[in-house]
């Protein structure tokens, strides 16, 4: 599952989980040393209420209280209302009986009261300084944390940036677009790949421009003579020889047809024209192009509308229709169309290999040498182009090729 997840995705999950545990671990800090800083102000009470207890033995005077919790730095409540409130309402911590008196301690809205009883002594005592828990040590250590956390987060994030770039120019490139332009000043491993990148993009584009020269300057110089050497045959008067030059120039012709096909549905200028279109319209283009007899297809058609490059998927149909007349026994093929599929059905032995070695280029049985292997990879070439799938199957010994629509 972690092998699924992009890197941004897991930097941003590193950084939210060390977010959650550097605020869980404050959380519990904080509560641990709130109790420590309480248990510490418990204890101090303590042993002023115990010193002031021990103090009560001489039944001192008001003046006498006074010099006896003086040292202790507390007051003595006297507002009878307040005492009262103190004793009813106020959280008891801790309460100590002794034989000869008693006290308590109270905590009311976050301030700590003692209370010594003791041979009729009721004193409620207050501490003169003001004690409050003071967080902005914790504070400035949970906002240092935090600052060092977000900086590195966004460092880490500004270092990914030309990888995030690059990975885009990546995905343009893997659709055709050779123009991408990847550049980056860093001289780190993410700059290193991007120089790479760039370096075979050059390398690539020269090739493919160098191929494209060839080709159209390879196919350019064969068409015309091979049209000359047609236009001669004809004038021969040995039929039997006129023939067999008429079909080495027509294979030649078909070959320089083929390659042109291929060069222009692998070149990076290839465009689907898809309009609205009837597949009889195309069906009618394709018997056109083929120039069979009528006897060598049957067709049933249920005519339907698509959105399609009506020139390409009319090659597609004649090169299966071909192949299917060219490699049945009886050299006849049956065309079924609807709105979901157009299969391409012959009588014939099953092929010998799966249908992914008949799409590669050039790719043909022994058996099968009349042709050129690139009849079906140019059909899966217009198929994929209109989102189209090919595929084939024997049955009762048919061979049954389909172009799937939906």
């Amino acid at each position: 599952m972690i092998r699924n997840i992009s890197i941004s995705a897991f930097i941003n999950t590193i950084f939210i989980l060390a977010l959650i545990a550097i605020s869980i671990t404050f959380t519990i800090f904080i509560k641990l040393d709130k109790q420590r800083y309480n248990i510490t102000m418990q204890k101090k009470y303590e042993l002023v209420a115990e010193s002031v207890i021990n103090s009560l033995d001489g039944n001192p005077g008001k003046s006498g209280i006074k010099l006896i919790i003086e040292p202790f730095k507390v007051n003595q409540v006297e507002n009878d209302e307040l005492k009262l409130k103190i004793i009813n309402e106020a959280k008891t911590l801790v309460i100590r009986k002794f034989g000869f008196g008693m006290y308590r301690i109270f905590s009311l809205e976050d301030t700590l009261y003692i209370y010594v009883q003791k041979d009729g002594y009721n004193l409620m005592l207050q501490d003169k300084q003001t004690y409050s828990y003071n967080l902005l040590i914790i504070a400035v250590a949970i906002f240092l944390s935090l600052g060092i956390l977000l900086s590195l987060y966004y460092i880490l994030k500004k270092k990914l940036k030309p990888l995030r770039n690059l990975n885009r120019e990546i995905k343009k490139f893997s659709k055709g677009d050779l123009n991408v332009k990847i550049s980056s000043n860093s001289r780190d491993e993410i700059g290193t790949i991007a120089k790479t990148f760039a370096d075979a993009i050059t390398h690539i584009n020269n090739q493919t421009k160098s191929k494209d020269l060839f080709m159209r300057n390879m196919m350019h110089e064969l068409k015309t003579p091979i049209t000359k050497a047609m236009f001669i045959a004809e004038t021969l008067e040995d039929e039997k020889k006129r023939d067999i030059l008429q079909r080495a120039f027509h294979r030649m012709d078909d070959i320089i047809k083929e390659l042109a096909m291929v060069e222009k549905l692998t070149s990076n200028n290839t465009f689907v024209y898809k309009e609205l279109t009837s597949f009889f319209r195309i069906y009618k283009k394709t018997v056109e192009i083929t120039m069979l007899n009528a006897d060598q297809i049957t067709s049933k058609i249920n005519d339907f509308k698509l959105n399609a490059d009506t020139a390409m998927l009319s090659v597609a149909l004649k090169n299966l229709i071909d192949n299917a007349i060219k490699f049945s026994s009886d050299k006849h093929a049956f065309i079924h169309a609807n709105m979901h599929r157009v299969d391409v059905i012959s009588t014939g032995e099953p092929l010998k290999f799966d249908l992914e070695y008949y799409t590669e280029p050039f790719s043909q049985e022994e058996k099968r040498s009349d042709g050129f292997g690139l009849g079906l990879y140019i059909v899966k070439t217009i198929a994929n182009l209109h989102d189209y799938r090919l595929i084939y199957k024997h049955q009762k010994g048919q061979n049954i090729f389909s172009i799937l629509i939906d």
